[in-house]
C-alpha cells in the first residue's frame, strides 16, 4: 500500500469531556482532507510545547524518550498511522539504530506524533485510513461527510467541532456546539 504524508495543522483543547482531551488535526499533504484525533491532555500539552517552541525546566516523557534514542545512536525515521478500527487509531514508530537497522515499534498515535514533532520526521498513513476518518473542507467552509447532524454520534460531533475550530470557522462551530449541547441535555 502506498503511504500518504500527513502534517500537523492544529491542536486545541477539546470542548468535550471537561478538558480531558485535545483535538489533534492532521492534514493530507496532497488534498484538503483533515483527520481529527482525540488525544490525552499530557500528549496534547507535549505536542503544544514543540509547536509553540516552549522549553521545560526538566525533560518530559517524550523528551526523555528522544534523548534516550539519541544517546543510543538511534533516530526516529517516520511515524505511520497504520489502521483505524471503530474510531480507534493505531500507529507505529520506525527507529533506525546506529547500525542502520530499521525497527518498528507499536505506539499510540498521540505518543508517536509527540515524538515526530520533536525529531522533525514525517508522519504517514494509508488512503483507507484517510477515507475512514477524514473531514473535507471547501473554500474554508466545512463539508459534512453526511447529510445531517442527526447522523453523527456525539463523539463525531465533538471531533467535527474541534476541526471547525481549528479552521477558525466560528459560525459553523456555533451551530455544531448548539447541536452538541441539545444532544447532551436530552440524554
Amino acid at each position: 500500500m502506498q503511504k500518504k504524508e500527513l502534517i500537523v495543522v492544529g491542536l486545541s483543547a477539546s470542548a468535550s469531556q471537561d478538558g480531558k482531551n485535545y483535538s489533534l488535526i492532521l492534514q493530507d499533504t496532497t488534498s484538503e482532507r483533515k483527520i481529527p484525533i482525540l488525544i490525552g491532555v499530557n500528549e496534547g500539552q507535549s505536542i503544544a510545547l514543540v509547536m509553540e517552541k516552549l522549553k521545560t525546566n526538566r525533560p518530559i516523557t517524550h523528551e526523555l524518550f528522544k534523548n534516550t534514542l539519541e544517546a543510543l545512536g538511534a533516530t526516529l525515521q517516520e511515524v505511520l498511522i497504520k489502521d483505524i478500527d471503530n474510531g480507534i487509531f493505531y500507529a507505529s514508530i520506525f527507529v533506525v539504530n546506529e547500525t542502520k537497522q530499521k525497527i518498528e515499534i507499536d505506539a499510540r498515535p498521540s505518543d508517536a506524533i509527540a515524538l515526530a514533532v520533536r525529531f522533525g520526521c514525517p508522519i504517514f498513513t494509508y488512503e483507507f485510513v484517510i477515507n475512514e476518518a477524514a473531514v473535507i473542507e471547501d473554500s474554508g467552509k466545512l463539508n459534512l461527510k453526511r447529510g445531517s447532524f442527526a447522523e453523527y454520534t456525539l463523539e463525531e460531533l465533538e471531533e467535527l467541532l474541534a476541526s471547525i475550530l481549528a479552521k477558525e470557522d466560528y459560525e459553523s462551530a456555533a451551530r455544531v456546539r448548539d447541536v452538541i449541547e441539545r444532544r447532551k441535555s436530552v440524554g
